[in-house]
């Protein structure tokens, strides 16, 4: 007997409005590719977030999909690209947002834009219908932009009320009941647990499948009745003895030629910082938030300073994204105009010479060959990769480019990742929210006093293969 959620995607891409709950690891991407394939024209699709771009992207070259029947992008990525295209129009305040406060106003401009009709031509031209995933991570400003396109675009929309984990703060999150079935009618529902199936661990899916009944039931997270290939190790009650535990665990979790993901602490960028550096000689990482708060930082110490306090910002940068950066050594030589010994030397190398160039030129693109050179050495290790790169790139925009400042090409670096999607590299440490929408063979998840039953859904759904959950105990309650 053919498997209901086969005929989903072709559902999908027939309506003219409906919504899709699907489980997590239940094939909701796989279903919006195959609707996709059942399209005349291409479609949009618009997700939140850069990991879940490059999720749908991969998957729909996977199935080769031409690329002239779709477009992927981030909610927000695509608003601002469409408020900014007509100015006057959508009367857009913030061409280049930072805050939650000016993202909603981008979203508020879209919503003018589209009420007004003047790009009917433009979008009707541009697209034959609408998906739009993860849709329980849409606010209400969101949700009224998709409303509006929904007027226009056959749209059905795809979502899972267990896996809301946005942090909405002073904003209104959608409500299914009250908001998406009213709008967006009931269609389908996915249940087939594909992820695990897929990768041949039957068990896992069984698992999977009792943990979601038990955290719908209640906030009780219980990993006492697991598969053989969920195991659980103790987090050490006394902070000094946490990391170390962790970081034990993490070795033993890994498997050669597998994708690896550290979920901890999504409120403590500095830990998952600490945590990856222990770990960068085995390859780990950090996954970056777009809008981070250290890059930002960083480039505004970068534009500001001039000289050697140009050289030392970029050093202190450097230093919170590699090891093995001779900071110390550096700085001594560049304040003491390379009187430096023939030790200093072998230890800074190229570097030093970049970082006199910086001095004597205060040149942008000198700052980036001081890091490209620090990157190189062989007792480099980068354990903040993503903000390393993003940097670089900014300041390669900020050397060959007039008026600006290197926080505004962070700002254009990011804002291109916002459109383009990332890869991550084969081990990550990230947060719940960094991670979601990714796959991954291993996870390792550690307990935080403020992941709640949805982040440790959406934690618990990321791997196929093996979990290693490292928490006080087997069974305890999140907060609420």
């Amino acid at each position: 007997m053919a498997d209901p959620d086969d005929e989903v995607g072709r559902l999908a891409a027939s309506v003219r409005r409906g919504s899709v709950i699907a489980a997590a690891g239940c094939g909701k991407t796989e279903q919006i590719v195959r609707g996709v394939a059942f399209c005349d024209r291409r479609r949009l699709i618009l997700t939140h977030t850069h990991a879940g771009v490059d999720a749908v992207r991969r998957r729909l070259r996977l199935r080769q999909i031409p690329s002239d029947k779709y477009e992927v992008h981030t909610i927000a990525g695509w608003c601002l690209r469409l408020a900014v295209a007509f100015p006057r129009r959508s009367e857009i305040a913030h061409g280049a947002p930072g805050s939650q406060d000016e993202w909603n106003e981008v979203y508020a401009a879209t919503a003018r834009l589209l009420e007004s009709r003047a790009v009917n031509p433009v979008i009707g031209a541009s697209y034959g219908g609408l998906f739009v995933d993860e849709y329980q991570d849409c606010t209400r400003e969101q949700h009224d932009v998709i409303r509006l396109l929904a007027d226009q675009l056959p749209t059905c929309v795809f979502g899972d009320p267990m896996q809301a984990i946005f942090d909405f703060r002073d904003q209104q999150p959608v409500r299914w009941s009250e908001d998406v079935f009213p709008t967006f009618p009931h269609a389908a529902e996915l249940t087939t647990p594909w992820r695990w199936k897929n990768a041949g661990n039957e068990q896992l899916s069984r698992w999977v499948q009792g943990l979601r009944c038990g955290l719908e039931r209640d906030a009780t997270v219980d990993v006492s009745p697991r598969a053989p290939c969920v195991s659980w190790a103790v987090l050490p009650v006394e902070p000094e003895f946490r990391q170390r535990a962790v970081i034990a665990e993490c070795l033993r979790a890994m498997n050669d030629g597998e994708t690896m993901i550290v979920i901890c602490d999504g409120a403590n960028t500095n830990a998952r910082a600490a945590l990856a550096q222990k770990l960068a000689r085995k390859g780990f990482s950090t996954v970056e938030p777009i809008g981070c708060k250290d890059l930002y930082e960083a480039a505004g110490a970068i534009e500001e300073a001039s000289g050697v306090g140009r050289v030392v910002a970029a050093l202190a940068f450097a230093s919170k994204c590699m090891s093995g950066t001779q900071k110390t050594s550096l700085e001594r030589a560049v304040r003491s105009q390379g009187a430096v010994g023939r030790c200093g030397g072998a230890r800074t190398g190229s570097a030093l010479h970049y970082a006199h160039e910086v001095v004597r030129s205060n040149c942008f693109l000198a700052v980036d060959s001081m890091l490209a050179a620090l990157q190189s050495r062989a007792g480099a290790h980068l354990f903040r990769r993503e903000m390393l790169f993003a940097m670089r790139s900014a300041l390669q925009i900020r050397g060959t480019l007039q008026g600006g400042s290197l926080p505004d090409a962070v700002w254009e670096v990011q804002n291109r990742i916002r459109h383009a999607g990332r890869r991550l590299p084969q081990r990550s440490v990230g947060s719940t929210l960094l991670v979601k929408g990714l796959e991954c063979d291993r996870a390792v998840v550690v307990h935080a006093k403020n992941m709640s039953k949805k982040d440790w859904y959406v934690a618990l759904t990321r791997a196929t293969k093996g979990i290693r959950v490292i928490a006080p105990a087997m069974t305890f309650t999140p907060p609420r």
